[in-house]
């Protein structure tokens, strides 16, 4: 039995458009430049959910490195051919580099001005120092973050608090005698979870 469309629903299909599909925008990887070897910086502007795709067209090896202590992480081999996409499903700056030559630099901008916060927190200069029953945890932040330091061990022991960028520091009195690691979680004003920090430490 065959069915025949009305004439109206033939229209109705037809006005239907199609999906749309995610946009792929394209960069060369020359000798030694990331797209454009005038630009200090190469640059493409994407929306989320768009992929960027990277084509070795030079003849020398490089690759294709997101900077570290970004919320997105990529990065391709090192390659002398070949293509190298990623997606980026949320707005924000992200930075890249090939890490056989320093000069080569790139920049993905998902969406639109202002960007979002894409940093993670991070803690550096991390110790512990002991004094009787006493531990001071210290170290510097790289930004206003929530940080939350649990000490385990003979002692358990959890303090959280709003802090400002620049060196900081927890004290923990009253340990008993033993051994120790605390754990240090950050988490920025954007929601950003920083790298989880451990160290070991005795109170004597």
């Amino acid at each position: 039995m065959t069915m025949r469309l009305a004439p109206f629903s033939i229209l109705f299909l037809l006005a239907v458009p199609a999906p749309a599909l995610a946009a792929n925008e394209p960069v060369n990887v020359g000798d030694d430049f990331f797209g454009d070897p005038s630009q200090t910086v190469s640059t493409v502007q994407i929306q989320p959910g768009e992929s960027v795709t990277w084509h070795w067209t030079g003849a020398n090896d490089h690759t294709v490195t997101a900077s570290s202590g970004q919320t997105e992480r990529f990065g391709s081999k090192f390659m002398t051919s070949g293509t190298f996409q990623h997606t980026f499903p949320k707005p924000g700056r992200f930075y890249y580099y090939c890490q056989v030559h320093a000069n080569m630099k790139g920049r993905v901008e998902v969406g639109g001005s202002p960007f979002p916060d894409t940093l993670l927190p991070k803690a550096s200069s991390v110790k512990a120092k002991v004094s009787g029953r006493t531990a001071k945890v210290s170290f510097r932040l790289s930004e206003k973050s929530s940080v939350r330091v649990a000490v385990s061990g003979p002692s358990d022991k959890v303090t959280k608090r709003l802090l400002g960028k620049g060196k900081r520091s927890f004290k923990f009195p009253g340990l008993k005698k033993g051994s120790y690691t605390f754990s240090l979680r950050l988490k920025d004003v954007a929601g950003n979870k920083g790298k989880t920090v451990k160290k070991s430490f005795k109170v004597r």
